[in-house]
Formats: C-alpha cells, sequence, structure tokens
C-alpha cells in the first residue's frame, strides 16, 4: 500500500535530497503536500526550492509558506554555512511562483486536516508549524506519529551547547509536540550521522541519471559535502533528512525503542533534548542498517541501475 505523507521543510541541501527521494519513491510513497518553515533559508526560499524539487522530480504537490520564525521569535539565522543564503548553495529556485499561505484565518489548520485524514508527517526543519497547529486543534494531532528529524543524544549537533539545529532553531514548539501527545518518531543524528554520501557517489549518479534534478542536486551537494568534510571529517556528508526520509520508504530498515523526552528551552543547552523516567511521550530510531540505507538513497535518486553503491 502506497503511504500518502505531508512534508515540512526548511528546504536545505538534504532536504532537498529527501523531497527528491520520496518523490521519486511513487511505488512506496505518495506525496500529497508540502509546507516550508524558516531554517537553513527564509521561509520563501525554502518553499520556492521545495516546489522546484518537487516539480522536477514530476511531483505536483502543493507547496505552503509557514512560520518565518520560531515560536519565542528568536532572532533568526539568516545563512548556514554548509547551504549557502538559498538554502541550496547558489542553486536555488525562483520565488516568481506565488505560493499559498499554510495560515488562512478562514479555514482550519492544513496540518490538522491531513493529521485527520491520516495522511502521515514528515517534519525535516524546526517544529513551528506542527506547533502552532497544536494550538489551535490539539485534538487533531492525538496520537498522531509523524517522524521528525530531531535530537543528538551522543553525537555533538552543531548549534550552541550541542544541540541538533532544528530542536535549537525552536526548542519551545518541539516541547510543545512532546507535551501535546503527538507520539512522534523521532530521527535523531545518532542514528543519521552513520550514513555518508560522497562527492563521487553524487557525480556519477547525476551523470548516469542525466536529469536536471540530479546536476541540480550535485551542484548544491558540493559546499555541503565540503562543510561536513570541515567539522566531522571523513570523505563524504551525512544527508541527515533523506536518512529520515528513508524511514518511510523501507521501515524495515530502521529499529525504533520508546521513550520519554524532554527538551532544554533556555540556557546553556538550548535545544537539548534528553531522555528522562516517565512515560514515554516519543519513539526515538536507535539503529538502521547502514549499507542498504544508503543503497536505498542514491537507488532513488538517480535510479537503481545507475549507481553501484557500497
Amino acid at each position: 500500500m502506497v503511504l500518502r505523507v505531508h512534508i515540512d521543510t526548511d528546504c536545505g541541501v538534504d532536504d532537498a535530497l529527501a523531497l527528491a527521494l520520496l518523490a521519486r519513491a511513487r511505488q512506496a510513497v505518495d506525496v500529497v503536500s508540502v509546507s516550508a518553515v524558516f531554517g537553513n533559508t527564509y521561509v520563501d526560499q525554502a518553499a520556492a526550492n521545495a516546489r522546484g524539487v518537487l516539480r522536477l522530480a514530476g511531483c505536483g504537490a502543493e507547496v505552503y509558506i509557514g512560520a518565518g520564525s520560531g515560536l519565542a521569535r528568536r532572532r533568526v539565522e539568516r545563512m548556514r554555512p554548509a547551504h549557502g543564503i538559498d538554502g541550496l548553495n547558489g542553486a536555488g529556485f525562483s520565488q516568481r511562483w506565488k505560493l499559498p499561505e499554510l495560515e488562512r484565518g478562514h479555514s482550519a489548520n492544513f496540518l490538522a486536516f491531513a493529521a485527520r485524514r491520516k495522511v502521515t508527517g514528515l517534519f525535516l526543519g524546526p517544529l513551528t508549524n506542527l506547533a502552532k497547529g497544536l494550538l489551535e486543534d490539539p485534538a487533531a494531532f492525538r496520537d498522531w506519529r509523524p517522524t521528525i528529524m530531531a535530537g543528538a543524544f551522543e553525537v555533538a549537533g552543531k548549534a550552541a551547547g550541542g544541540a541538533d539545529f532544528n530542536s535549537w532553531s525552536d526548542p519551545e514548539a518541539l516541547q510543545r509536540t512532546l507535551e501535546a501527545g503527538v507520539m512522534p518518531r523521532l530521527m535523531p543524528m545518532d542514528v543519521t550521522h552513520q550514513v555518508s554520501i560522497t562527492a563521487e557517489d553524487l557525480a556519477k549518479g547525476a551523470v548516469c541519471c542525466g536529469s536536471p534534478l540530479s546536476q541540480r542536486l550535485t551542484k548544491a551537494a558540493g559546499p555541503y559535502i565540503a562543510f561536513h568534510q570541515q567539522v566531522w571529517g571523513g570523505e563524504g556528508c551525512r544527508p541527515h533528512d533523506a536518512v529520515a526520509a528513508a524511514s518511510l520508504v523501507a521501515p524495515e530498515l530502521f529499529s525504533f525503542q520508546p521513550a520519554r523526552l524532554r527538551v532544554a528551552v533556555d540556557g546553556d543547552r538550548l535545544g537539548r533534548v534528553d531522555r528522562i523516567d516517565g512515560a514515554p511521550n516519543a519513539e526515538v530510531c536507535t539503529s538502521l542498517d547502514v549499507a542498504a540505507v544508503r543503497r536505498l538513497i542514491l537507488g532513488g535518486l538517480f535510479g537503481w541501475s545507475a549507481v553501484e553503491a557500497a
């Protein structure tokens, strides 16, 4: 059965890889709608990037412009070193298309509508859009189990205090989600950090695939890979959001365990996610089949016959 998915994204480089992967995984996933949020770039640019990636991948899902800042309205970081000012290191898409707003006062919350229709949620950026939806219509999200890219336990994130960027950008939104009975499936950096793809992988795949989207993704990934090599070492980059997306395409490759989580919403540990005692309020991904996930990502992006992923 094909899984119907709503994606919430701050469309930077790894988000774009995730969107392309899911848009091309038509045998397993139907991307029905997308919302943009601030994070890797401005929210309007994130929406334009998401729309551009999806259209080049042959997906006509509607894209909505969501929150431009977090619940606490802290200063928004305007340029990420791995993503550039347009989110895709100069390969971002034009904003000439007028995209609809996610929040429309005359209608019900769009995310609540998706949750009530049992559409699976995938959240790749700060959780501001979800937190606002919870405030308006909490009953719609009860026992919803969206997959969210958040958390850094043993692996230190690169935001201040060692948090992952998504949680640090809007810790109040993540904490509200954990308190609301949503039961998210957390994909932490500890897991996504284990998968690596190289510039050679992307270049080879783009040449074999030959599509405009593949060429653009390879261009965008160059500085992203260089940043990861500088910060973490190794030959490639960690395609964090694409790993989270892969868990929807092939869930059998991932293991989750229930946990109770709490987020630091102030102080030097802002955005850090901790396991605490008590009844579970989330599931945390604890392991994955690294080689199989790597093959799935590269094969999904470029075609199974286009690459030989070791």
